[in-house]
């Protein structure tokens, strides 16, 4: 028998059948067994619990991988432990977005999933750091915040849900001023990518790459309102590129400034800062990934 694996699963992952615990608890077992190999299965009970059950489990065995049952904010809080360890992280994608598991190119239905896990290989992949906490896919300010933030009060998740979000907070939202690298700039969102999709397979940098060592900086200007619809296909259909109103740029660290302490998202989940200052790094070839 291998190393055993050590799963992760949070009850309250944006999928029907991630919210199914007990039926995707018996699967993973199963699945499992037939590879000749164990599974340990553990519950999350609320926010950041996962990086405590990490941090309490992963010395505790050799495991062969330490695997996040969910979405990206649950990926965000059982990566954190495992930057910089030689333990890799598995991922079953049963969450809303799922955006690091989609530029990874990983199924999204729980078996070929699992077939994936337990056929693929170590990678080793960049990960990034805003103000000292880290994150995987992406992380930034502007409109992206805003609509994390509403969109982390609903009660359903999902594209639908999303896509509803953005389109009511897209009438109101107001364009920031921020210095980024000591440059003023007004924009409508300043996005550092990872990864280079939210999630959603909406690709706001669809060059970026998870092995380079870079973070794709990307800058939405104030636009006219009839060019949302192009920025929303260009979004989902990764051709957003370089433009009049589209600013990237590829660097190892960036400094933002702005007035009043701002609303960040980092891997989806948003955060009310208490500092008018942003510190952006990457920390290049630090976790390793099963693919």
């Amino acid at each position: 028998m291998t190393h055993p694996y050590l799963f992760i699963l949070n009850p309250n992952s944006g999928t029907s059948i991630g919210k199914n615990s007990s039926g995707v608890k018996a699967r993973i077992q199963s699945v499992a067994k037939s590879n000749g190999s164990s599974a340990k299965i553990l519950f999350t009970e609320e926010r950041a619990h996962a990086t405590e059950l990490v941090r309490e489990h992963m010395h505790s065995e050799k495991w062969k991988a330490i695997v996040a049952v969910g979405g990206d904010g649950t990926v965000n809080e059982i990566a954190k432990p495992l930057v910089g360890s030689d333990i890799p992280i598995g991922i079953l994608p049963l969450g809303s977005g799922n955006g690091l598991a989609r530029h990874l190119g990983l199924p999204l239905t729980l078996d070929t999933a699992l077939k994936r896990l337990f056929e693929g290989k170590p990678s080793t992949i960049d990960s990034a750091e805003l103000n000292g906490v880290p994150f995987f896919c992406t992380a930034g300010m502007g409109f992206d915040a805003y609509v994390g933030h509403l969109f982390s009060q609903q009660k359903a998740r999902g594209l639908a849900t999303y896509v509803n979000v953005s389109f009511k907070a897209y009438w109101s939202y107001k364009p920031q001023s921020f210095r980024l690298d000591g440059v003023e700039k007004q924009a409508f969102s300043l996005s550092f990518a990872n990864a280079g999709q939210f999630g959603n397979n909406a690709w706001v940098a669809p060059q970026a790459s998870l092995q380079d060592g870079l973070l794709d900086i990307c800058t939405i200007r104030p636009f006219p309102q009839w060019y949302g619809t192009a920025l929303a296909y260009g979004l989902f259909t990764k051709q957003l590129k370089q433009s009049a109103y589209i600013d990237y740029r590829r660097a190892t660290g960036a400094v933002v400034e702005t007035d009043t302490p701002p609303m960040i998202h980092y891997d989806g989940e948003p955060l009310q800062l208490e500092t008018t200052r942003l510190e952006v790094k990457i920390k290049p070839a630090s976790l390793n990934v099963i693919i």
